[in-house]
């Protein structure tokens, strides 16, 4: 990870958010990493409602590497779109409808993002939306990658 890069790419696109009225949620290991989490950030992971999509993906368009659709890849099913910024990875997910597999259970899990809850953490000189650390948690828990333990472990009190 390069903190100029991710910097630089996080500005971007909260930029964008903010003009186009967004809710948004970081998740994932850039959550993680803004609750203190120790690993190195590959990805901005976000979600954003739905309905917001296509003006963001508009937006967004000469920068994008994955297309806006269903993916079901590597453990997930979720329609999102990803994007190159400054040589960093974003990737937007879209909520309601989104899963995972549980690796605890290996059974199919809900991920439909609450938007009015969230942790307000500061990064880039820039109060952002983050999901809230139990939830964080509880969803890494479940998800019980090796990414994810260290995670937990880094995160629980």
């Amino acid at each position: 990870m390069n903190s100029e890069t991710l910097t630089d790419a996080f500005s971007w696109i909260m930029q964008i958010l903010e003009e186009e009225k967004t809710d948004y949620q970081m998740v994932g290991g850039m959550a993680a990493f803004l609750h203190g989490g120790s690993r190195p950030i590959h990805d901005i992971d976000m979600y954003i409602p739905a309905e917001k999509a296509e003006r963001v993906y508009q937006r967004v368009r000469e920068f994008i590497s994955k297309p806006l659709k269903r993916y079901t890849e590597e453990g997930w099913d979720i329609e999102y779109f990803q994007l190159i910024y400054s040589d960093q990875k974003i990737e937007i997910g879209l909520s309601p409808g989104g899963k995972f597999l549980s690796g605890k259970t290996n059974e199919w899990v809900n991920q439909d993002i609450d938007f009015k809850n969230f942790d307000q953490i500061k990064f880039a000189d820039i109060v952002t939306h983050v999901m809230p650390k139990p939830v964080l948690i509880s969803y890494k828990r479940l998800l019980d990658r090796e990414v994810d333990r260290q995670d937990v472990a880094d995160l629980a009190d």
